[in-house]
């Protein structure tokens, strides 16, 4: 069994080891990885989770990691974005939206990475569409993630 503790050891190497197991064990992680997303948790172990619970591919995880991301701090949203695009569920969609059209206040990375996530869902037209929003935050992340496109 594997502790969820392990995911803020102190040592690098105990953290890794725990991430790529709880990987390994996919599926049936998710009933430790999931409580790990609580706000009473520490932000390390959190983002963390979020980090594992994306490279599992689990779709059951988008609410919890949507949830967990809302007003979170940087390390954590930023990971539960990119989550949600590893995760490639459409589910996520909504909530990447809602990242890419946020006002100045968010993070200029984290919506960018929303935009990759989106175009990665295949909503390339919208960010097409985005290129010519009023929201200068927004045009900015479309345009950036289309310039990219061709790497994804």
């Amino acid at each position: 069994m594997i502790l969820i503790s392990s995911l803020n050891d102190p040592e690098i190497q105990v953290r890794y080891a725990a991430m790529q197991a709880f990987i390994k064990s996919g599926a049936s992680a998710l009933p430790d990885l999931t409580p790990a997303l609580e706000s009473s948790n520490d932000e390390e172990m959190r983002w963390r989770a979020a980090a594992a619970l994306a490279w599992i591919g689990d779709s059951s995880a988008i609410p919890a990691i949507v949830q967990a991301s809302a007003g979170a701090d940087y390390a954590l949203k930023y990971n539960g974005i990119w989550g949600l695009g590893q995760i490639g569920d459409r589910a996520a969609i909504p909530a990447l939206l809602d990242i890419v059209q946020a006002d100045e206040t968010e993070s200029p990375d984290v919506r960018y990475n929303a935009a990759l996530a989106l175009l990665r869902l295949g909503e390339r037209a919208y960010l097409e569409s985005a290129v010519n929003s009023d929201n200068e935050g927004t045009y900015r992340v479309a345009h950036a993630a289309l310039a990219t496109a061709r790497w994804l």
